[in-house]
């Protein structure tokens, strides 16, 4: 700014001289200004309730991973109509996925088919295996393990059920198939059960595997864990470790280890700590939880959240169980998976990010072949193409058992 400016803006110049005159009344500066005592109240108030509603927000979905909750999915598919083997249902992205899935009503179950008609509202599947009454305006369910029953009214298996001992107790089992040197133990996801492992039990059992399909703490007919809360693997992987070693004392010389979702990182808990583990010759896993921060993070973030979002229902988690973050990424201990691993992960998986199965077959590209699976969702992949994926997991067992000591 010039000093002509200056002075124009009432400022002086350095070399001119101030005019006389009678001294100017002192100025009052200004007071700042103060919000009104309401106002803080408000702002006091809308903070706490804000944290309040993050806090329970937080507190809810911590819930969903750390309490039992084996109530099912609602009733939310719409039936439009039924004829013979075929049913038309509400069009959603559930319901028009290519595949084979279940469908569930009060009292009664199906077997969903292909697509063969749809419209703008509409999608009609085939359907099979009906037990039950279904007629259109009733309320149904979809759901991704397909079966119902036990392995021989399910997939005529026959099988034979026990009780494998657990440090908490008797974990009841289906065991499939009888004199084979190397089993296969099943372990389902969080609020699942057995009958989610009767999708690849045939492969499994073409094989030329004996199977276990195990249930763990906290599961329906299995004893509760001392808190009444998941442990996301840290505490599960016992209940796989006491199945191996039920598997071992009845004819196993190798193990492999089929683990869904959280079965997944149950799997990978017990390769990392189990002196049982060098009995492993091999892992499937589908959509496994590797890094549950991460999964958190993800939901977050398919909630439309930042990522950051995720940190407070981290928070609420560890103050509800005791947590190793550390511990639950797989991928930082990948040293203890080197074994010969299918992976299978849907492109469309809406719970456990692809990503991270991805890094795992980065991080062991000798040992991890991963499939990617187009349209499948959440543990999927063998409902969007049943006859590829049994022949994929039987070609890889038959060559990971025949190289294993």
């Amino acid at each position: 700014m010039s000093k002509a400016e200056t002075s124009e803006l009432g400022g002086t110049d350095a070399h001119s001289t101030p005019p006389a005159g009678p001294p100017s009344a002192p100025q009052s500066v200004p007071r700042r200004r103060r919000w009104p005592r309401r106002a803080l109240v408000a702002l006091a108030v809308a903070i706490v309730l804000l944290a309040g509603l993050g806090a329970a927000a937080s507190w809810h979905y911590s819930s969903d991973v750390v309490v039992p909750d084996h109530s099912g999915w609602p009733y939310d598919v719409d039936v439009r109509g039924t004829a013979a083997g075929r049913v038309t249902l509400e069009r959603d992205e559930d319901t028009e996925r290519p595949g084979v899935y279940g469908l569930e009503w009060e009292g009664g179950h199906a077997i969903l088919g292909r697509v063969v008609d749809r419209d703008p509202e509409t999608v009609t599947r085939r359907m099979r295996a009906v037990r039950g009454t279904l007629r259109g305006g009733d309320r149904a369910r979809i759901y991704s393990k397909v079966f119902h029953g036990d392995p021989r009214s399910a997939r005529d298996l026959p099988f034979e059920p026990v009780a494998v001992r657990s440090q908490l107790g008797p974990m009841p089992a289906w065991r499939i198939g009888g004199r084979a040197r190397t089993w296969a133990i099943f372990v389902h996801g969080i609020n699942d059960d057995r009958l989610s492992g009767l999708r690849i039990a045939l492969a499994l059992r073409a094989a030329g595997l004996t199977s276990l399909l195990i249930s763990y703490r906290d599961d329906v007919g299995a004893p509760p864990s001392p808190d009444g809360k998941h442990h996301m693997g840290l505490t599960e992987w016992r209940d796989l470790e006491a199945a191996a070693r039920f598997a071992l004392d009845h004819g196993a010389r190798r193990l492999v280890l089929v683990g869904y979702s959280m079965g997944g990182a149950i799997v990978t808990q017990f390769m990392e700590r189990s002196p049982l583990a060098p009995r492993v010759a091999g892992m499937v896993l589908d959509a496994p939880a590797l890094d549950w921060a991460e999964t958190i993070e993800f939901g977050a973030r398919k909630m439309g959240l930042p990522s950051v979002a995720a940190k407070p229902v981290e928070w609420a988690i560890g103050l509800r169980i005791d947590v190793d973050w550390d511990r639950l990424d797989a991928l930082r201990h990948t040293d203890r998976l080197a074994v010969p691993t299918l992976l299978f992960h849907g492109l469309d998986d809406d719970v456990v990010p692809i990503a991270t199965s991805a890094a795992l077959a980065r991080a062991l590209p000798r040992q991890v072949e991963l499939e990617r699976v187009p349209h499948a969702g959440h543990v999927e992949s063998w409902n969007v193409a049943p006859a590829r994926y049994e022949a994929r997991v039987r070609a890889f067992l038959v060559e990971a058992v025949s190289a294993a000591p």
